[in-house]
């Protein structure tokens, strides 16, 4: 990623210190999202949760020491996932207190569609929004970046067949001096060819920062599968169906058994 839930620790650094990245795409009936999670931290890990009432089950990813969700997809098919930006302060005027224990995994567990989840974030006071912008995309083919700017949230529906977000202001890339760089540059000029799925590894292999980069995802949405590559390594990889993976019950995978493949 990209930073979702931020940690204090990440409030400390500079957006470019941690450059993750994320990109959507739409074709051939398959909804792909990838994304790599750049951080100092090594022990990441998947995690599986299952239904729970009206809880959507869900796949998470997260560092074991801070326990923060990163991101993840549910069985809806929806996917959520952020990078760090510019600090942008916003008015929360009106807005309630989220009374819940975890916000991004309740906002997981019970949005089936992009419409739900936006409807979630706007009713509540979300401080991570003023440093992050986030990827909300659905199996249906729908996406939309949610950001902030000018002390308002700001929605970036996407408006061709793909999106791609680092760490810039998607809506005034000059915002707080954290210009496009060339990794979104060079996403976009893949997307833009003939038929992306076929270079989904290019993409996250021509993006990554090395060692920085913890791990990688590609997601089809409508498969319900996920692929994880771990500190750059695109020899080698863990895939995971959602609905196998729930029927186990909950729990946890480290994501470092890539290194002993």
């Amino acid at each position: 990623m990209k930073r979702v839930v931020l940690t204090l620790a990440l409030i400390l650094f500079s957006t470019s210190v941690f450059p993750c990245l994320i990109f959507f795409f739409s074709t051939g009936g398959h909804v792909i999202i990838g994304n790599h999670e750049d951080w100092t931290a090594r022990d990441a890990r998947v995690r599986f949760i299952p239904a729970n009432g009206k809880l959507l089950g869900t796949v998470v990813f997260d560092f074991e020491s801070e326990g923060l969700i990163q991101g993840g997809m549910n069985t809806a098919g929806f996917f959520f996932d952020g990078t760090a930006t510019p600090f942008v302060p916003l008015d929360f005027s009106g807005k309630e207190d989220f009374k819940g224990k975890d916000f991004w995994l309740t906002l997981l567990q019970t949005s089936s569609t992009v419409e739900e989840a936006v409807a979630f974030i706007k009713k509540y006071k979300v401080p991570d929004l003023e440093r992050v912008h986030l990827l909300f995309a659905d199996r249906s083919g729908k996406s939309v970046i949610v950001g902030a700017y000018d002390g308002a949230l700001t929605f970036t529906w996407r408006d061709k067949p793909f999106q791609v977000l680092t760490n810039f202001n998607i809506v005034d890339p000059e915002y707080g001096g954290e210009l496009p760089c060339p990794r979104f540059a060079t996403a976009n000029k893949i997307l833009s060819g003939q038929d992306p799925m076929k270079h989904v590894k290019t993409i996250l292999a021509e993006t990554t920062q090395g060692e920085l980069t913890v791990y990688s995802n590609l997601y089809d949405l409508t498969t319900q599968t996920v692929e994880v590559f771990y500190l750059g390594d695109f020899s080698k990889s863990l895939t995971f169906n959602l609905h196998d993976e729930l029927k186990k019950g909950a729990h946890g995978i480290m994501l470092d058994i890539l290194e002993k493949k």
